[in-house]
C-alpha cells in the first residue's frame, strides 16, 4: 500500500519502521479470517486490516486519535494469529504497538480509566505487591462486585481473584538444580511476576521434571531483574517496559556471558513472557538483548530434545493414558512461531493429545485485556470452552498462566476439565505428583 509521510517524518526512525511494514500490507483480507475482533463484530475498522489503516492515519496526520479510533485499537488482543496468516510478511505487532504509544502520549482517557490502566502497569509486575493485593482482594470481594455491575473491568478483576493464595514459601527459590545423571542440558529459568503469584507449583514442575531428565536449572533472580516488562508495553507504556527491559539485561549479564558454564536455553514457563523476551532487540538495541533473544526456547522444544538422548520413563497408573486437549497460547503459536513441540512432548509422554476446532483463535486472556475487554474475552473464553468441550477430553493442557487462568474461571463449573500447564502434566507423567488442578478436581 502507498504511504504519504513528509521528508522530516521519514528521518524518524519509528516512521520508517512503519513505513516498512505499511508498505508489504496489500489489503488482500487474509487477516480478516482469523482475526477474533473481526470474527466477532463483522466490523472493518476491528480487524488487521482496518486498524493498519487506522494507524496510518494516526501516523500521517499526526493528530489527536479520536475516542472511536481509540476503542478500536484497544479492542486488539495482539494475538498476532493475522501475522501467522499474512501471506505478505506483514509484521502488524510493530504497527500496533505505535498505535498504542501515541494512544498513550496523545489521547486523554476517562480519568477512571487512565488511574485504572497506571493500577495494572504498576501493580501487576510487582510480585509481592500483587500478592497483596490479592489477599486483600479476597476480603474486599463483596465490595468488587458490586463495583463490577457499574464497572465492567472492575468485575473482570474480581472474578479471576483465586480462592486460595499461594504462600510465598511455595514460590521457587533462586538457585542452581543440578541435573539427575549426567547433565545433556544447562538452561536458566526466569521467574515471572503474575505467574509465580498464582501458579508457583508451574515453575516448580518445570524444574522437576527437566532435572529428571538431565537438565540443570539456574533459577534466575538476580538482583535488579524484575517483570519482562510485557504487561506495561502492551498497555501503550513503552518507556515503562524499556526501562525493565533494560534493568532485567543488566541484572542478566553475567548469566548469559558465562563461558565456563554456558546456558543452551533461556525459558519462561509463561509463553506470553518468552514471546517479550524474545522480541527485546526490537525495544532495547543491545548486544545483550541479541544474545538474550536467541537463546529463548519453549521448554517444549527442550524436553523434546531431552527425551531424544533420554527416553522418559512413565508412571504405571493412569496418567499416561489420559487424553487430553492441547489449548495452545497465542504467544506461542503466533509470537514464538511454535506448533508442534507441545504436541510431540506430549505424545512422547503417552497422552492421546487432541486440538480443538480454530485452534488458531485466542482465549481472550491476552495480557490484560480480559480484565479491560471484559465483553470481548468473555465471549471468546466461552467460544474457546465450546471448542475444548467437543474433543470430549479429560484435561485441558496450556502453556501460558494467562490462557490457564482464563479458562480455569470460565469452566470452573465443568468438573471434567480441569486447565492445568504443560510442565506439570509431564512432570506427573514422570513421576511427579499430581497436579493441582487436577486433585482439586477429583475431591
Amino acid at each position: 500500500m502507498q504511504t504519504h509521510f513528509t521528508d522530516s517524518q521519514r528521518t524518524l526512525p519509528n516512521i520508517q519502521i512503519a513505513d516498512e511494514v505499511l508498505r508489504k500490507c496489500v489489503h488482500c483480507g487474509f487477516c480478516t479470517a482469523t482475526c477474533p475482533t473481526y470474527r466477532l463484530t463483522g466490523d472493518e475498522r476491528e480487524s488487521p486490516r482496518g486498524r493498519i489503516s487506522l494507524i496510518q492515519h494516526l501516523l500521517e496526520s499526526e493528530e489527536v486519535p479520536s475516542a472511536a479510533t481509540v476503542a478500536n485499537l484497544d479492542h486488539c488482543l495482539s494475538c498476532l494469529s493475522c501475522e501467522s496468516t499474512c501471506p505478505s510478511g506483514v509484521s502488524y505487532r510493530r504497527l500496533i504497538d505505535q498505535g498504542r504509544e501515541l494512544i498513550e502520549e496523545k489521547y486523554q482517557r476517562p480519568v477512571i480509566e487512565r488511574w485504572y490502566r497506571t493500577l495494572l502497569a504498576w501493580l501487576l509486575p510487582r510480585r509481592h505487591w500483587f500478592r497483596r493485593a490479592l489477599i486483600a482482594g479476597r476480603w474486599a470481594k463483596p465490595l468488587l462486585n458490586q463495583f463490577g455491575k457499574h464497572l465492567a473491568p472492575v468485575g473482570a478483576l474480581s472474578k479471576l481473584i483465586p480462592e486460595k493464595i499461594a504462600n510465598e514459601t511455595e514460590m521457587i527459590q533462586p538457585g542452581t538444580y543440578q541435573a539427575e545423571g549426567q547433565e545433556i542440558k544447562r538452561v536458566a529459568l526466569i521467574t515471572g511476576c503474575v505467574q509465580s503469584t498464582l501458579a508457583p507449583e508451574i515453575d516448580a514442575a518445570a524444574v522437576r521434571v527437566l532435572t529428571r531428565h538431565g537438565c540443570t536449572v539456574i533459577v534466575s533472580e538476580p538482583s535488579g531483574a524484575g517483570c519482562c516488562g510485557a504487561l506495561p508495553h502492551h498497555l501503550g507504556k513503552s518507556q515503562q517496559a524499556r526501562k525493565m527491559a533494560e534493568a532485567n539485561l543488566l541484572s542478566w549479564q553475567d548469566l548469559l556471558r558465562d563461558e565456563v558454564h554456558p546456558l543452551d536455553a533461556v525459558l519462561m514457563t509463561a509463553s506470553g513472557c518468552s514471546s517479550m523476551l524474545k522480541d527485546y532487540p526490537h525495544l532495547v538495541e543491545s548486544n545483550f538483548s541479541n544474545i538474550l533473544s536467541l537463546l529463548v526456547n519453549d521448554i517444549s522444544i527442550i524436553l523434546n530434545v531431552l527425551f531424544e538422548i533420554k527416553k522418559p520413563a512413565l508412571r504405571s497408573d493412569h496418567a499416561p493414558a489420559t487424553a487430553i486437549v492441547w489449548q495452545s497460547p497465542c504467544s506461542l503459536q503466533h509470537g514464538l512461531k511454535e506448533k508442534t513441540a507441545p504436541i510431540s512432548a506430549l505424545q512422547t509422554c503417552g497422552f492421546t493429545v487432541h486440538e480443538p476446532r480454530d485452534a488458531h483463535l485466542c482465549c481472550g486472556s491476552a495480557g490484560t485485556y480480559n480484565l479491560l475487554q471484559p465483553d470481548f474475552a468473555g465471549q471468546l473464553a466461552a467460544e474457546k470452552i465450546d471448542r475444548l468441550a467437543e474433543t470430549q477430553a479429560e484435561i485441558v493442557v496450556s502453556g501460558n498462566i494467562g490462557c490457564i487462568t482464563q479458562l480455569s474461571k470460565k469452566s470452573s463449573a465443568d468438573k471434567h476439565l480441569p486447565v492445568i500447564h504443560l510442565a506439570e502434566i509431564i512432570d506427573w507423567a514422570t513421576g511427579g505428583p499430581v497436579p493441582k488442578a487436577i486433585s482439586d478436581n477429583l475431591n
